[in-house]
């Protein structure tokens, strides 16, 4: 496993949204969700997004073939010698482990059996819908940072917790956890989600989403419509947008459908990163979008990761254990990962994300991870 590599986020299956939802623009787009990894061939928009076939959402241009591994990774300069290092026997052996830490996500079965499901059900009681804004004020943006490791989430040396399933994603690997007087302390590779942050001015958000789909499927009536900003002290403005496309289908745990609300994330739940917090999430969405700068756009397609959740930071803004979560606070998350998809490879590539931002040290920040706690929110509850 490459050293350079620090945490990850989850595979997906890419729909984009059929056209009984309004108001936004549908179409299709699917990605195998199992191994062993294929490749193929990117067709046009489906105008029939609900048929499948041998696991694939077919559209009328020919279909979609794409395999892809998604997994969200921080580098780290400090860690770049280690890898060279490694005996090529060491490495080899540590990728099959890798490998095998894979395998043994936990929801793998409940996934297969949705992701040929072509008309899901939808949320019993009628679709949820919710706003959320933010008109202005300062934004918290996370840096490149080790995470202190929760023992509630996490166990300890010989009675490991959350370890399955892709590192980063699902749980954290005994051999990427350090160790102090039996006790597991942090994760050894710095990622998105530690304590370490900066004050960005004029920070603005406006998202617009329909939960309506239940479960994962090939397709999804979920949507979302998200725009967010803010700016450095030099006055540059940083955007993101999202989602033409919803991760209809997820692969290490589930999407359901794109949009969830009412749920909880995270931590304990197997539901995102053991990295962060267990957390109750009164809305999430997982899709593809496009980061900016200056009106200009530097990155597309993004995996674009958003969530309204319990507050999680504690004294210094650091990110707490479950144990710290204040249930009676908001704040909302924006994640843009830095790993892209290997579609030759049947696998995925470091690709830091294009930010346009540079840390002190002279290196691009390679996410986005932004707070927003200035927040308007409204919801409700059918059609």
């Amino acid at each position: 496993m490459n050293n350079h590599l620090k945490t990850c986020l989850p595979r997906f299956s890419l729909s984009k949204k059929p056209p009984s939802v309004p108001p936004f623009k549908k179409g299709v787009l699917a990605i195998p969700i199992v191994p062993p990894f294929e490749t193929g061939e990117l067709g046009g928009i489906s105008k029939q997004p609900r048929t499948v076939s041998k696991g694939w959402l077919r559209n009328a241009a020919g279909g979609v073939a794409i395999s892809v591994l998604l997994v969200g990774c921080a580098t780290s300069s400090e860690n770049n010698t280690s890898q060279h290092k490694m005996p090529m026997a060491g490495q080899a052996q540590m990728q099959m482990q890798m490998q095998h830490l894979v395998s043994m996500a936990p929801y793998r079965g409940y996934l297969a059996a949705h992701r040929n499901v072509s008309r899901p059900l939808n949320l019993l009681g009628g679709p949820v819908k919710v706003s959320i804004s933010q008109p202005g004020g300062g934004v918290f943006v996370s840096l490149p940072d080790y995470r202190r490791l929760d023992p509630d989430v996490f166990g300890q040396p010989g009675m490991e917790r959350a370890f399955a399933g892709t590192p980063g994603i699902d749980g954290v690997p005994p051999m990427a956890r350090g160790v102090e007087n039996g006790h597991y302390t942090r994760f050894k590779h710095k990622s998105p989600f530690g304590d370490k942050f900066i004050v960005m001015k004029d920070g603005m958000m406006r998202l617009e989403a329909v939960d309506a789909t239940a479960t994962d499927a090939a397709t999804t009536r979920d949507s979302v419509k998200f725009m967010a900003s803010w700016k450095d002290k030099a006055g540059n403005t940083y955007e993101v947008r999202c989602c033409k496309m919803l991760a209809s289908h997820g692969v290490e745990f589930p999407t359901f459908g794109g949009v969830v609300t009412n749920h909880i994330l995270h931590g304990s739940s197997r539901l995102g990163t053991a990295l962060m917090p267990t957390e109750y999430t009164y809305l999430a969405f997982w899709g593809m979008g496009e980061v900016r700068k200056n009106g200009q756009t530097l990155d597309k397609p993004r995996l674009i990761h958003g969530m309204l959740t319990e507050y999680v930071r504690t004294t210094g803004y650091q990110l707490g254990f479950d144990k710290d979560i204040t249930p009676t606070r908001r704040q909302f998350h924006l994640m843009v990962p830095p790993m892209m998809p290997d579609m030759a490879k049947g696998g995925f590539h470091k690709k830091p994300v294009n930010t346009g931002f540079k840390l002190p040290n002279g290196m691009m920040l390679p996410f986005w991870h932004v707070m927003f706690e200035n927040l308007t929110i409204q919801g409700q509850r059918g059609d």
